[in-house]
């Protein structure tokens, strides 16, 4: 699932930071709105149109239908929103490598701390 989520970020991240920051926009329609959301949903579910389970064909929906809907999506943006998203998705891209590095060592940290924890409670247990 998380290998399925980098990949599909990576291909089209830009335009998904685009929608989702013309998610939080007032002037954005409902109705994008609506699709965007149902799309999210579509690709985080376990339940698709072409099982997973089923080799190279059960990914490949979901990496050729997000994509799709979010690419339509993107034309049914009014114009003054998708210039205002775009503006903002630029600013958060230019910061993504040092905020990625940063939630990895968050993350990394965090992880030595549980384990840490863990074997000095196992420890005083056993």
């Amino acid at each position: 699932m998380m290998a399925r989520i980098f990949t599909l970020l990576k291909l089209f991240r830009h335009d998904l930071i685009v929608m989702l920051l013309a998610l939080k926009n007032s002037d954005t329609p409902k109705s994008v709105k609506g699709l965007l959301v149902a799309a999210l949903l579509y690709f985080l579910s376990p339940i698709d149109l072409v099982p997973d389970a089923v080799p190279l064909l059960g990914v490949l929906d979901d990496l050729v239908i997000v994509p799709m809907a979010v690419e339509g999506l993107m034309k049914l943006l009014p114009q003054h929103v998708r210039r205002d998203s775009e503006w903002k998705a630029h600013q958060v891209l230019r910061y993504a490598p040092a905020v990625l590095a940063v939630g990895t060592f968050f993350i990394v940290s965090w992880a030595i701390l549980l384990i840490w924890g863990l074997v000095t409670l196992l420890s005083h247990i056993f």
